[in-house]
């Protein structure tokens, strides 16, 4: 169960929609599992929001699960880890505002380290955040020796977007797998006919369109919601909008430093592609429609529409 936080949402475990992004890495998982040669601590590598999550939990249904039921087992006790309702799995996330997982959480992880599992066959610790930004040093520090030298019943998987800002001392202690980032995401997703160097090529108007693009979109993350409404109603006839859009809407998921806007700009291609087929298919306006995909990319930064705009 968490440990005082909630567990992860639905959007973040949705099997549907990122399970065939994940299977591989899931399969994989159950393999090692079933050969007894899962290690003790794995560093899960992917965007947040586009599957790690839904790894995490799957690999902590299987290490519980007491019939070693393998990948997407539908036994009691593999729902409840998948809903974070096990007593031996933990997660560990950021607490209230604070950007950083406590040295305090740390600390009741090694004291409960020793004990045995209640029900499962492992206890599982998932810490949600392991770059050196989350993870502090005196945290970090706090945590080695265990994660070094754990009991065999205990297992952590640590979830990173960036490898590199994961502290060197964590990742020799951990065997590394890396999941899908946000272009193989995007592509699965139903975006993979907007990759930049596919639709721009040498077509001097989606140049133009795309730097009008990525000013907006850029703008408009810093809090302003006009730059959408104009970009929406230049693009009003323009045969390449959603395309343009949703490529530079990609080329700026790459670039970004931070794994949520990251996600955010990856769901905003996927919706602008999806939009594209059902505008065709229906006739819709095509300004309203676009419109409506980045206001609501917009609400989800956590951006309110303010009246005066």
């Amino acid at each position: 169960m968490s440990d005082g936080q909630e567990w992860w949402g639905p959007a973040l475990l949705d099997r549907e929609r990122l399970g065939p992004i994940v299977s591989s890495a899931v399969e994989r998982i159950a393999a090692t599992c079933s050969r007894g040669a899962f290690p003790h601590g794995l560093l899960l590598v992917g965007p947040a929001g586009l599957g790690r999550e839904l790894v995490a939990a799957e690999s902590a249904a299987m290490l519980t699960c007491p019939d070693q039921g393998g990948a997407w087992c539908e036994c009691h006790s593999c729902d409840r880890a998948r809903r974070g309702l096990h007593p031996d799995v933990i997660l560990l996330r950021c607490q209230g505002s604070s950007q950083q997982i406590k040295i305090e959480q740390i600390r009741q992880v090694v004291e409960a380290v020793p004990g045995r599992p209640f029900e499962g066959r492992h206890r599982v610790w998932l810490l949600d955040g392991a770059e050196a930004g989350r993870l502090g040093s005196e945290a970090a520090n706090a945590f080695l020796k265990t994660l070094e030298e754990p009991p065999a019943h205990a297992v952590f998987l640590l979830l990173a977007a960036n490898p590199s800002a994961v502290l060197p001392t964590i990742q020799s202690r951990c065997q590394q797998l890396v999941l899908p980032g946000v272009v193989a995401v995007a592509a699965r997703s139903g975006a993979e006919g907007c990759l930049p160097e596919l639709v721009w090529g040498d077509s001097e108007r989606a140049q133009e369109l795309a730097l009008q693009a990525r000013e907006s979109l850029s703008d408009a993350a810093n809090g302003g919601v006009l730059p959408l409404l104009r970009l929406a109603h230049t693009l009003a006839d323009e045969p390449m909008a959603y395309q343009v859009v949703s490529a530079t809407a990609l080329e700026l998921a790459t670039g970004s430093a931070d794994a949520g806007d990251a996600e955010s700009l990856v769901g905003l291609a996927s919706e602008l592609m999806r939009a594209e087929r059902a505008a065709k298919a229906l006739n819709l306006g095509q300004e309203r429609q676009l419109l409506s995909c980045l206001l609501r990319w917009y609400r989800e930064l956590g951006l309110e529409v303010s009246a005066d705009e």
